[in-house]
């Protein structure tokens, strides 16, 4: 994943600077009179968010060093650069920064493989079962101990059907693009399934919608047909090839703006004493609005 680094004059500005609470920017424009606000206060700033922003539409994501992480508000309108900053679907309840930390389970941390826990969280894509899933996903790094596990995940649309014509699965692709996968949406009732493609062009770019643990539910709930689950079984077997994936390490101060509709991201395991917190936002883009 590229890396940009914020200039050490930038990030003691963001440190100082005055910005509304977290809860006076749920809306568009509250978000955009912030974002104008600290670009012209914040020198270096503009230059900075422009040049992550052409990084990420060239590349799908860009991590940003060195940058002040602490405060739920710049990261808000750091986010806010890629567009509309929403606050559904992220945590729950869903707030607009949510924290990225294990929750206690009893004495101990959680093991689960989720946001929420210190297990492997598998290969996915956030809002997966959203009509619109978000177009950007960021994730600050405000604390994590080196040499404890929890590294970054990634593989990318463009690899995973590249793979797949090359192994002859031109069929499983063209059905993968078809809005035919179930999708539970969180509730236990039919009406809440959203169905949509695993895998699909748009804009000339192959993008990727996917989390197991949705399709599954959502497969108990409305039955594919042989075809389309063998579609899925390539699918996850192509994402399950190891030398398909990339791996890096998120550290104090870095910002990784992602783009959701490109890639798929998850996380190896990690040790509690690892003290990982990470801050995330989910993000619309402008054509989405």
């Amino acid at each position: 994943m590229p890396r940009i680094r914020t200039a050490d004059e930038t990030r003691n500005a963001l440190s100082t600077c005055a910005l509304p609470e977290v809860v006076d920017l749920y809306t568009e424009k509250q978000q955009s009179r912030a974002l104008d606000r600290i670009r012209s206060e914040v020198d270096g700033l503009s230059e900075l968010l422009g040049q992550a922003y052409d990084v990420c539409s060239t590349h799908g994501g860009v991590v940003i060093e060195n940058c002040f992480v602490e405060s739920d508000s710049v990261v808000a309108v750091l986010s806010a650069a890629f567009g509309a900053v929403d606050p559904h679907g992220n945590g729950i309840p869903s707030q607009l920064v949510f924290d990225v930390t294990p929750r206690q389970d009893g004495v101990s941390y959680s093991s689960a493989g989720s946001s929420r826990g210190t297990g492997e969280f598998w290969l996915h894509s956030d809002s997966a079962n959203f009509p619109r899933p978000h177009a950007f996903v960021t994730l600050a790094c405000v604390s994590f101990e080196v040499e404890h596990g929890g590294e970054s995940l990634l593989l990318d649309a463009e690899s995973i059907a590249r793979d797949l014509i090359a192994n002859g699965r031109q069929e499983s692709l063209r059905l993968l693009g078809e809005p035919s996968f179930p999708f539970m949406s969180g509730h236990r009732s039919e009406d809440e399934v959203v169905s949509g493609p695993i895998l699909y062009r748009e804009n000339g770019r192959w993008c990727v919608r996917y989390r197991r643990q949705l399709l599954a539910e959502g497969c108990a709930r409305l039955n594919m047909d042989e075809e389309h689950l063998q579609a899925l079984a390539d699918f996850e077997a192509t994402i399950a090839k190891p030398e398909l994936l990339s791996e890096f390490t998120l550290l104090p101060g870095d910002v990784w703006i992602l783009d959701n509709r490109r890639w798929l991201h998850g996380r190896r395991t990690f040790a509690a004493e690892a003290n990982r917190l990470l801050k995330r936002c989910k993000v619309y883009a402008p054509e989405q609005m």
